[in-house]
Order: structure tokens, then sequence, then C-alpha cells
């Protein structure tokens, strides 16, 4: 039976070029980490359907969730992140490039509302529906930078947010998937990294 919910995803920009370039023991590492402290961020209370290499797939049952508090676990997510490549810049001991280049990597989020199952295997619980392909899809879009929150018209009522600080500043797109052109709203996160 489909139920309604959150799909959260948040995702490493730069995992494939960083995992292909460097020392796989290292890289291995600090991506496992990284995935770590993402996971330990969750204010929310979203459920863990898996972890996917370079992203979480989160989600939540229920109600559409308010965008405030979908924006506070953005942020939480996104500094949590960039503190600890922080850590791995300023306490660095190990020169390999994986050490090196960490700095490198970025983190967008995508989150839409809609319709999943919730399935078991053995003791796994997965998701599945048109809405989790959705999601999945649009991590994959033309949005130049690497550092953004966006959510679909789906969870913001096709209305742009107009809440939050006036540093956030949202721009519209689309994308076509299967059979459906899926609107959205995107905002960049790299000013939360000045803070």
């Amino acid at each position: 039976m489909k139920q309604k919910g959150l799909i959260f995803i948040p995702d490493i920009s730069g995992f494939t070029q960083f995992v292909n370039s460097v020392e796989l023991k290292h890289s291995q590492h600090i991506i496992a980490e990284l995935l770590e402290i993402l996971l330990d961020a969750n204010q929310m209370g979203l459920n863990v359907s898996e972890v996917e290499g370079d992203a979480i797939l989160f989600y939540k049952l229920g109600a559409s969730p308010n965008l405030d508090v979908t924006y506070k676990q953005v942020e939480r997510m996104f500094l949590s992140f960039h503190k600890q490549l922080q850590r791995y810049e300023n306490i660095r001991t190990c020169e390999c490039k994986a050490c090196v280049t960490a700095i490198n990597l970025s983190l967008k989020v995508i989150s839409h509302y809609g319709e999943f199952t919730e399935y078991k295997i053995k003791d796994f619980l997965k998701l599945i529906g048109k809405d989790i392909i959705i999601a999945h899809q649009l991590l994959k879009n033309d949005i130049k930078q690497h550092e953004y929150w966006l959510i679909t018209d789906d969870l913001s009522k096709g209305k742009i947010p107009q809440q939050f600080t006036p540093s956030i500043q949202w721009d519209h797109g689309t994308k076509k998937v299967d059979d459906n052109e899926i609107s959205f709203h995107f905002t960049q996160l790299g000013h939360l990294k000045d803070n």
C-alpha cells in the first residue's frame, strides 16, 4: 500500500572523481566518516532506507514537513559535513592525494514529497515507487554549482519559499522524468560556510 512521505537525499558531490583519482584506503575512510557525520546530524528523526555509496536515502512517512524544520535539517547536515572537511584540512598529517583533496568535496540535498511503499527483504527495509525514482533522477540536473538544496513543487506546494534568511535566493528549474516535467526550486548553500 502506497504511503506519502518526505524523501531526503544528501549527496556528496565530487565523489566519483575523488574515489577514482586517489588512494582507495584513505578515500574509503574519508567517505565513511562523512556519511557517518550526515547520519549523526539527523535531527528530524528521518529513517534511513540505505546508504548509496556517496548518498543517503532518508525518508519520513506522514504529512509534508514544515519547510523551516527541513531547512534546519539541511543546514545542520551541510555545516557538520563542512566542519569535518575543515578538520581534515587543518589537522592533516597525511599528504596523500585523498587527504589533500578531501576539502574539494561538496554536498547537495534533494528533498521531495511523494508516494512510495516500504518493503522488506530479509532484515532490510527498502523503498519503492515512482517518487523514489524521481528523487534519484533529480540528483542529475543542470544546476551548475554543487552545493545546493533542491525542493520539488510537491514539497513546497508549488510556491517559492519565502521564509528563512535574507541571504537565501531561490532559482527555478525543471527536469524531464519519463513523461513528466518535474518543477523545483533550489538555493545555493555555500554562504553557510561563511558562518
